[in-house]
């Protein structure tokens, strides 16, 4: 039976998660703040709303992924958002990496109004979601979980339910912060090797290697991007990795547990987008690494 389902952030993976749930034989209903990204998926047969309101008022489940909590805030909360025509007993699944925080209040917010709102931001990228084998880390209200679980399933190989309100974007920033570092590693690695005069495509061959103990998939999915100097469409910005890792150490700092690898990935995140490229592909660290091998100077602390 096609079950309505409404989606809401039609960015890079977005659009391929809401692309799965149509080609999966849902009804779907999509809304974007830039109207021509709803275009594909009208085309495939999705019907497009005028605002998140009318798109709640047709749905009985809605996704929403955007870039971080004041826009999750605002597309559920704000004028015309989905809370403004919400049914009672309307499940929201936020597939945003935002703060946990912001996904507490959200969920207590709502369910005052007898809404659910589950955080279940996702692990992989474009390539993971178009084969449906994405991870999603899922917190929030155990029965809204059950009665949703079946559509996630559609969507990933993985589903986890982490506990309460807040544990699936908590559990993301942990996923995270180990990709910020090891992307960083990888960047230091690769203009290693290719200062010492060793290809940096041997690199990434050695350490492909499966069961061994350099095999990572920042490595591989990274690794010929900095090779190749391809940034862009990007697979995570740099603006979006700066952003998980600020609220990673906000949430050691507030636990008592120092983040030091952290710390140093977040400084040199800082220096590509004080140039410009908060908007590329985060692996383009790389691009820092050589300025800093070229010119000898430490980035900056301020």
């Amino acid at each position: 039976m096609s079950i309505p389902i409404g989606f809401i952030g039609l960015g890079t993976m977005g659009s391929i998660i809401a692309n799965r749930l149509l080609l999966s034989g849902n009804s779907l209903y999509v809304w974007n703040r830039t109207k021509n990204k709803c275009d594909p998926l009208v085309s495939a047969g999705a019907k497009m709303t005028n605002t998140p309101a009318e798109l709640a008022e047709l749905t009985d489940i809605i996704f929403t992924m955007t870039t971080d909590s004041a826009a999750s805030a605002d597309i559920i909360f704000g004028k015309s958002g989905i809370m403004s025509a919400a049914k009672k007993e309307l499940i929201i699944i936020d597939c945003a990496s935002i703060a946990p925080d912001a996904s507490r209040f959200h969920a207590a917010k709502a369910e005052k109004e007898g809404v659910a709102i589950l955080d279940a931001p996702v692990s992989g990228g474009p390539k993971v979601a178009e084969s449906g084998s994405l991870g999603i880390m899922v917190g929030g209200s155990k029965v809204a979980f059950d009665k949703t679980k079946h559509i996630l399933e559609e969507l990933g190989t993985l589903v986890l339910y982490t506990g309460p309100s807040g544990n699936g974007t908590t559990l993301k920033l942990i996923a995270n912060l180990i990709m910020g570092v090891t992307i960083q590693a990888s960047a230091e690695a690769l203009t290693l090797a290719s200062k010492v005069g060793i290809d940096p495509q041997m690199v990434i061959d050695i350490t492909a290697l499966p069961g061994t103990g350099p095999q990572t998939g920042a490595m591989a999915t990274r690794g010929p991007r900095m090779i190749s100097n391809d940034f862009f469409p990007p697979h995570f910005s740099a603006n979006n990795m700066h952003k998980d890792l600020t609220e990673a150490l906000k949430l050691g700092h507030t636990f008592g547990v120092p983040l030091p690898t952290a710390i140093s990935s977040l400084e040199i995140l800082d220096d590509l987008i004080k140039r410009g490229n908060g908007m590329i592909d985060s692996s383009a660290i790389i691009t820092v690494m050589h300025e800093l091998v070229n010119s000898s100077k430490k980035p900056s602390q301020d």
